[in-house]
């Protein structure tokens, strides 16, 4: 094994001999976690604390502590870089179109934060952590459905999981009716 490898299963994991139990024990769910999770929950997390860093940035920004490029801004770009590098493309022509928007979105916030790093523009943080609030909301709606699909499907053992996965086929959903 190359000496930079980490063994998956103990990604980020505290020192044994931390000393802190507290800390130990927050990482341990943490890596557990991200074992159980499945990826759009992967994502979910990585948008949730993608927000939680902007919030940090901005209020940083805000005080006057830390201007311009900063250990929060290098984070919150790394963050945007991982999300766009989960964006991959489909054998569907819409759904590569689809793809194509959600990184040109992700590039977009990418070069947002850099021209916002130059004045330690907290508004620009704002509006990018505006944009990732509603990402994380998309995001949620996917998560809930696909658990009331697990739901679903492990009450009925007739239902073969290929009949549930084109039944919540995107492409059969209806677009919801709002005009009155």
């Amino acid at each position: 094994m190359p000496s930079g490898f980490q063994n998956p299963t103990n990604f980020g994991s505290a020192p044994k001999h931390s000393g802190n139990v507290r800390v130990d024990k927050g990482q341990q769910y943490l890596d557990s976690l991200v074992r159980t999770s499945t990826p759009a929950q992967l994502r979910l997390l990585l948008i949730e604390r993608s927000i939680e860093i902007a919030g940090n940035l901005a209020t940083t920004w805000r005080t006057g502590n830390e201007p311009g490029k900063n250990g929060q801004s290098l984070m919150l770009l790394d963050f945007l870089s991982e999300l766009l590098s989960g964006v991959t493309g489909s054998d569907e022509k819409q759904e590569n179109k689809t793809c194509q928007r959600v990184a040109d979105l992700y590039v977009f916030l990418s070069q947002h934060l850099v021209r916002a790093e130059e004045r330690s523009d907290a508004d620009a943080i704002d509006e990018i952590s505006l944009v990732l609030q509603a990402e994380a909301e998309t995001w949620r709606a996917v998560v809930a459905q696909s658990k009331t699909g697990e739901l679903r499907q492990s009450s009925t053992p007739s239902t073969s999981p290929r009949q549930v996965a084109q039944r919540s086929s995107v492409s059969e959903h209806k677009p919801l009716d709002i005009s009155g």
